[in-house]
């Protein structure tokens, strides 16, 4: 009789251990030690990697799930354990105010390079009809990456270049190789006083929103060389990926260094180039300090190739086409020239309402003020022509210089080109050419296929100035042609 009265005491004492409240929670959601497991390892072979965290139950009740389950956007890179048992499960009991340990883990082959950049999935989580979503992201393939680590309201998050550098600098000049890929996400910071130097060959991608931000007195230099371009795109490696706008943000340029950029292909993100001052500085005045472009072909962005205000800029030997609203957009003042390039539009991704290229000496420095400052801008064998009727749309303020040339120019547009000292030996809209029986429209060879380079019939054919060729730091085009005594305009000299 003891003995039995010890194990009904025993029993009574165990439940009441275990003793909580009767029933299921019915509202409250789980909620997690983090939300997204990133595997930061960069892989070199074989990766392999886990992590851990932990799934709460914060309420009074027990919780049932329903479903863990894999999303498998990623296809077998991942696995996961969920309180010792591996794999989807359904109707997993966590007690109230208590929680379950889940372990997750990624094999990539990080030498392969068709895997993406960035191999990522979900652990999908159901709870009383509530779906919850644990991301998971790993490095796809073997690259360098730059990871945003740093947040300030009103800008994007951002990690700053200094900080993948040795604390102890030796030098002031940042050196990109091509071995590898260099992968952006978020806005990667070139801080002031350095200068990224990268080298012929490399590929910089950036995830959705991404961008390249050279902060005001840092320097940018771009060192392609013909058939082997450093190129600026979106992370997406898929073929379907390769024609479509806005996967990425911008390259913007604070200046007060001088920045020089040959040999590059920005494409398919939102802005191509864009070259300011740091718009939150009280002072806005234009700097001495210039970027120049030689070379480069920018195309394919959602919103603007280059856009301008209050800066020093030159262009040459360049071609900027198909863009969502213009190919190039100028507010504010400087001394600004855009010598044998190519603008051209035939953009097809929605109704382009904007002409291709904009032209204001003011600009905008808060919400409802406006400054004017002087312009001195310079076309000189450039073509300025794409789908619509009107491509030039000039505005300006009496209240500083708006000192605009185009010189021997083929442009598009309705505007009056009577003015002598504004249009010098233009032409202006052309009609088709005959070419025996056939009709062709005035300019580009293949308009339709991408190819912006000049046909023999070509109005822009030999009716350059060689005064403005003698202006351009390499009298060779955009393909390396030489031109001759009758240049032609444009980035392509026919041959």
């Amino acid at each position: 009789m003891k003995q039995l009265l010890l194990i009904i005491i025993a029993i009574a004492a165990i439940s009441s251990c275990k003793k909580r409240n009767l029933g299921f929670e019915e509202e409250g959601a789980l909620t997690f030690s983090e939300s997204t497991v990133v595997f930061d390892t960069v892989f070199t072979g074989i990766g392999s990697a886990t992590k851990t965290i932990k799934v709460y139950n914060p309420h009074d009740k027990d919780i049932s799930i329903a479903a863990v389950s894999l999303e498998g956007l990623a296809g077998k890179a991942y696995r996961f354990n969920l309180d010792g048992f591996p794999g989807d499960q359904k109707d997993v009991l966590i007690p109230a105010q208590d929680s379950l340990y889940l372990f997750t883990e990624v094999t990539i082959d990080a030498n392969n390079t068709f895997n993406p950049f960035f191999v990522e999935d979900n652990i999908v989580f159901i709870t009383n009809g509530v779906e919850q979503k644990v991301k998971l992201t790993a490095y796809g393939q073997n690259a360098y990456y730059y990871r945003p680590n740093r947040a300030i309201e009103g800008l994007p998050a951002f990690s700053n270049l200094s900080s993948y550098l040795p604390n102890q600098l030796t030098s002031l000049d940042v050196n990109w190789k091509n071995d590898k890929p260099h992968v952006i996400y978020g806005y990667l910071l070139v801080d002031s006083l350095l200068t990224l130097n990268i080298e012929a060959g490399t590929q910089i991608h950036f995830h959705k929103g991404a961008g390249l931000w050279v902060y005001r007195g840092a320097a940018l230099n771009v060192n392609g060389e013909f058939d082997n371009e450093v190129v600026f795109q979106g992370d997406r490696l898929e073929a379907e990926f390769d024609d479509i706008a806005g996967q990425w943000d911008r390259v913007w340029i604070n200046t007060g260094a001088a920045s020089n950029i040959k040999y590059a292909h920005i494409k398919n993100g939102f802005v191509g180039l864009q070259v300011e001052p740091l718009p939150f500085d009280d002072f806005q005045d234009v700097v001495p300090e210039k970027v120049t472009v030689q070379k480069t072909t920018i195309s394919n962005m959602a919103g603007i190739g280059v856009f301008l205000r209050n800066a020093n800029f030159d262009m040459e030997n360049s071609l900027v086409y198909n863009m969502g609203n213009y190919n190039v957009a100028i507010t504010g003042g400087g001394c600004m020239n855009f010598l044998n390039t190519t603008l051209a539009n035939y953009w097809s991704g929605s109704n382009r309402e904007d002409p291709m290229l904009f032209i204001s000496n003011r600009y905008s420095s808060g919400e409802s003020s406006e400054e004017a400052v002087n312009l001195d801008l310079r076309f000189g064998n450039t073509i300025i022509y794409g789908s619509k009727e009107e491509e030039l749309e000039l505005d300006s303020s009496t209240a500083a210089d708006y000192n605009v040339l185009f010189d021997h120019c083929v442009i598009r547009t309705e505007l009056s080109t009577a003015n002598a000292s504004r249009y010098k030996s233009c032409i202006v809209n052309p009609g088709n050419v005959t070419v025996g029986d056939n009709s062709f429209l005035p300019v580009y060879k293949n308009q339709n296929e991408e190819d912006f380079s000049l046909f023999q019939q070509s109005v822009a054919v030999d009716k350059g100035s060689i005064a403005i060729l003698d202006l351009l730091l390499e009298k060779s085009d955009l393909k390396e042609n030489t031109r001759d005594s009758k240049p032609d305009i444009g980035a392509f000299e026919f041959k």
